[in-house]
């Protein structure tokens, strides 16, 4: 890569809103997870509604907060109130994100979720993990969020890590032009790609979106040769059944797939929830157990996949 491409791709920008440079997951060996802002979906079930606008916003960390009233105070808009402290959901885009409120604090109970970095920044940070992904067999990982709604600013992380020699992932859900997923087709060693429910009237209701548009992107991927593995967060009630593990694992060979990832509910979300004041739509659903698990991986195996464990 000559200096004026590298130096053009290290200064384009982007919303992330967190960096694990310690995760050991969604990827081989050690990984740095950049999560990116902003998503097209609105599944039921997500597991990371921080990262669903595009936009930074501020969240509230209720056991903090003494309801002092000084946000209120603060909020030039008027937004603010003592009890609830953020806005309505009607309000949140007339936020100014002037970070007036989280000044006003003492506490701590407010802080700006998401913020704007450079491709260059994310590569520094991950050059100086190179050590360690050589030890492990590790590397970068952009998750969201979706990070293809940030083509630019992720195609330029992806390829100035490429040019390090650093292993480099992309977790996706395949809700984009395939003009973009080709492009960064060009430098991902890996695609972690979501498949969500095989039945295209469901994928719509629990995720807003068409399921042909999931597996069309998926077919050409595979076609043209990228590394892929399918992954499926597991929700009981949603696409949690044996009869849907056993169509999605279909679906997936059907298309070319040929290795499958099964996540389990992860509970924990329901914090998250808080942060933003809305209400968690899977309240007391319990993650399954491993024995459930593991009857579910050996239907998916049934249909023709290698399955991998989360």
């Amino acid at each position: 890569m000559r200096d004026a491409e590298r130096e053009a791709l290290r200064s384009v920008a982007g919303t992330i809103f967190a960096v694990d440079q310690t995760a050991t997951h969604d990827g081989p060996g050690l990984r740095m997870m950049v999560y990116l802002k902003g998503c097209p979906l609105r599944c039921v079930w997500c597991h990371s509604p921080e990262s669903v606008s595009p936009r930074t916003e501020v969240v509230w960390y209720e056991a903090r907060c003494v309801r002092c009233g000084a946000c209120a105070e603060a909020c030039p808009v008027n937004l603010r109130t003592p009890e609830p402290i953020l806005p309505a959901d009607r309000d949140r885009e007339t936020c100014l994100r002037c970070g007036k409120c989280l000044d006003a604090c003492e506490h701590d109970a407010l802080e700006m979720k998401g913020y704007t970095t450079t491709a260059g920044d994310v590569v520094d940070e991950a050059r100086a993990l190179k050590p360690f992904f050589r030890r492990t067999g590790g590397g970068i990982t952009l998750t969201g969020g979706e990070p293809t709604l940030q083509p630019e600013f992720a195609y330029s992380v992806l390829a100035l890590c490429h040019d390090e020699g650093v292993h480099t992932a992309i977790e996706t859900t395949g809700v984009t032009t395939w003009a973009r997923l080709e492009r960064l087709a060009t430098v991902t060693d890996l695609f972690l790609y979501d498949l969500k429910h095989a039945d295209g009237e469901k994928h719509i209701a629990f995720t807003g979106v068409p399921l042909t548009h999931v597996t069309g992107n998926l077919t050409r991927l595979i076609d043209g040769g990228a590394e892929v593995i399918v992954r499926v967060p597991v929700v009981p009630g949603y696409n949690g059944g044996a009869e849907d593990i056993q169509n999605i694992g279909r679906l997936a060979r059907s298309l070319g797939a040929q290795r499958i990832s099964l996540l389990p509910f992860n509970p924990s979300a329901s914090g998250k929830y808080s942060w933003l004041q809305k209400p968690y739509p899977l309240a007391g659903t319990q993650r399954q157990t491993d024995d459930e698990m593991v009857r579910l991986e050996a239907i998916a195996a049934a249909e023709g996949l290698d399955v991998l464990r989360a």
